[in-house]
């Protein structure tokens, strides 16, 4: 269950859950704690300013991590399986080729989905300031976000750097999404409700949760939610996603399993 975001580390043994909110790999696995029931304190941070609180904690660079009972989980992949080893079978499919199944897929959104649709979409969001703006004030500190604010052409241009975030790799990243998409398309096909067995799954969880930048459900916060964040080719392009077999797929999953 969500708690109000909290940003003074707890002195009692609560769960910890340190993020930069509007991340899509944070929102995947704030949704597997969510799925479980877990209750935890999320501890919001912008980029680079997460560092330096994974870092005090022990994690690394790594977000999202979570601390619970003195151990340290990093990653959203390492997360969704902690998750499930708390209520077996919620997240992870208990047949064994289903389960290799869905891995595989996570795999694959975690690798060529996530990096792609987070890339396209700070391509097209980070020259629109108000975005931006809306965007890096949720969830975190405000003195995060001011100094964001006041340091925003170095902070865009270390994000770029970083990402490398250009017209090339803006349309490289569109064409693995269209490519993931294809696949994700081709498996829906035969009328499936889900995309492994017969019910949820990280499959789907992690497909959902990693289109969402470019799908922006409207489930989603942060200043994330709604195709109106985009503007000329951008949005025409997240409608057209948003009207695929798979896009529509991803919807439901929020709308229904979110």
């Amino acid at each position: 269950m969500r708690v109000d975001h909290q940003f003074a580390y707890s002195s009692v043994m609560a769960i910890e859950f340190v993020t930069i909110p509007f991340s899509h790999y944070c929102e995947k696995a704030r949704w597997a704690l969510d799925r479980v029931g877990v209750t935890y304190i999320e501890h919001g941070h912008l980029p680079i300013f997460s560092r330096l609180a994974t870092k005090r904690m022990g994690a690394g660079n790594t977000v999202p991590a979570v601390v619970a009972d003195g151990k340290i989980v990093a990653d959203s992949t390492a997360i969704v399986a902690w998750a499930d080893a708390r209520r077996p079978g919620a997240l992870l499919p208990t047949d064994a080729n289903e389960r290799a199944a869905a891995l595989a897929l996570e795999d694959t959104f975690d690798e060529q989905l996530g990096p792609a649709t987070r890339r396209w979409a700070y391509y097209y969001l980070l020259p629109n300031k108000a975005v931006m703006r809306n965007v890096t004030a949720n969830g975190v500190p405000t003195w995060q976000a001011r100094t964001f604010r006041m340091f925003r052409p170095l902070a865009a241009g270390a994000i770029k750097r970083g990402l490398k975030i250009d017209t090339a790799g803006a349309e490289r990243s569109r064409q693995k999404i269209e490519t993931v998409f294809a696949q994700v398309n081709a498996l829906l096909a035969d009328g499936r409700r889900f995309l492994v067995g017969t019910s949820f799954s990280v499959a789907d969880l992690a497909f959902a949760s990693l289109a969402a930048p470019i799908l922006v459900p409207p489930q989603q916060k942060f200043g994330m939610a709604g195709p109106q964040i985009y503007a000329g080719e951008a949005r025409a392009a997240v409608e057209a996603w948003r009207a695929t077999p798979a896009g529509q797929f991803a919807l439901r999953m929020f709308a229904t399993e979110r």
